[in-house]
């Protein structure tokens, strides 16, 4: 999932071969909710793709961010 400048959360669980696209410069995360290993792979499109304050993000998104993933 990801949380936009506006502290909005964004998250969906994924099944084989789905694609999640996290844009550039946010606050973003990853969990493997399954019993077995996962794959993931990852493509950089900038070297400098930005900022966020990650403390704000967590904690002021909405929906808020399951206490699991903090």
């Amino acid at each position: 999932g990801f949380i936009t400048t506006a502290n909005k959360l964004f998250s969906k669980t994924l099944e084989k071969g789905d694609v999640f696209v996290f844009p550039k410069g946010l606050v973003h995360f990853q969990q493997n909710v399954g019993y077995s290993n996962a794959v993931a792979i990852s493509a950089l499109s900038s070297q400098l793709p930005g900022t966020q304050q990650v403390a704000q993000s967590l904690f002021g998104a909405s929906p808020p961010v399951d206490a699991s993933l903090l």
